[in-house]
């Protein structure tokens, strides 16, 4: 996996809200400073606590939000700042899966109408060609042609994600963003979904980006693993390294909090209690985000912010005291 197929360079994504003091506003960094690449045909997981900016910093890379500051190249195009017409045809090539089955498909369409909308607004093709589209990619994600005609109440959970993913897959994209695709869902389904787009990753050639609170799941899928804290990316790397020797102490305490396999050995964790709440993002630390939290934090740590850094050739972090 060489090939860069998209690359984000220093992304940063602020919203106005109201201040505490009258009349005022003041602005808060949901994702601040994020870089990153996707290489082809991989599948890089995001982990964080809710509220990190995981959600938006994919929306930020398929563009349905624009970047306060930073660009996005897709295959070696910048699309950040393209017009509307140029950014089009781009549109085509990235997909999302959206969280929520339940209110990301419109209760008013039928299901057949809702895979066929993306290809009747990029012009597919005829009637007849946009319906033999339909049929295939209901096919392609298990579900029955018969039921066409439905409207999305009449499907269960797990049922409704299938429509989702087949309205992503309805263009024929390189890359696809699964924004916590599962997290909604029964676990006794999850798995059926996860299955299902490792399926279609090897049929379709297809690169993820795969967006998670849920550490056990994005080690299930992903390649590598990026994780973030409070807007920012605190480390980053290959899947099977990064969950068996964390750098940073905030991947450390993750991990160490996560459920594992009862192999029927002993597992050599630790359990590690964070000191303290996550902090208000309107008004974050100084130096290092993590600080406040941290049980190895020094003086350095509070006045200094540490710069994202390779340590090997698959290994990335933010901290000035790595744990390996």
């Amino acid at each position: 996996m060489s090939e860069v197929i998209l690359s984000a360079t220093d992304i940063v994504k602020s919203f106005s809200i109201k201040s505490k003091k009258i009349g005022k506003r003041e602005q808060v960094q949901a994702v601040s400073g994020v870089s990153l690449d996707v290489f082809r045909g991989e599948t890089l997981g995001i982990v964080g606590e809710s509220g990190c900016g995981k959600s938006t910093l994919a929306r930020c890379l398929v563009q349905l939000l624009a970047a306060t500051s930073g660009s996005v190249s897709f295959n070696g195009t910048v699309i950040t700042g393209l017009p509307r017409r140029k950014l089009r045809k781009h549109r085509r090539e990235m997909q999302l899966i959206f969280q929520d089955p339940f209110a990301s498909l419109n209760p008013r369409k039928r299901v057949g109408d809702i895979v066929a909308e993306p290809l009747r607004i990029h012009g597919f093709g005829d009637n007849e060609k946009i319906n033999a589209r339909v049929r295939e990619l209901f096919s392609l994600v298990g579900l029955d042609v018969n039921g066409l005609q439905r409207y999305p109440h009449e499907f269960s959970g797990g049922q409704r994600q299938r429509i989702g993913i087949a309205r992503a897959l309805a263009l024929n994209p390189q890359l696809v963003v699964a924004d916590e695709p599962v997290s909604a869902l029964d676990v006794s389904v999850q798995a059926q979904v996860l299955n299902l787009l490792k399926d279609l990753q090897e049929k379709l050639a297809l690169t993820y980006i795969f967006i998670s609170h849920d550490l056990g799941v994005v080690r299930h899928v992903s390649t590598r693993v990026g994780v973030m804290y409070l807007g920012e990316l605190v480390e980053l790397g290959d899947a099977d390294s990064l969950y068996d020797q964390p750098l940073h102490p905030y991947t450390e305490a993750l991990l160490s909090v996560a459920p594992e396999l009862d192999d029927g050995t002993q597992s050599t964790r630790k359990r590690i209690v964070l000191s303290g709440d996550v902090p208000d993002p309107s008004h974050k630390p100084t130096g290092c985000t993590f600080h406040p939290r941290c049980p190895y934090a020094t003086e350095k740590c509070a006045s200094e912010k540490p710069a994202f850094v390779a340590i090997s050739p698959s290994r990335s972090v933010a901290c000035h005291y790595p744990r390996a």
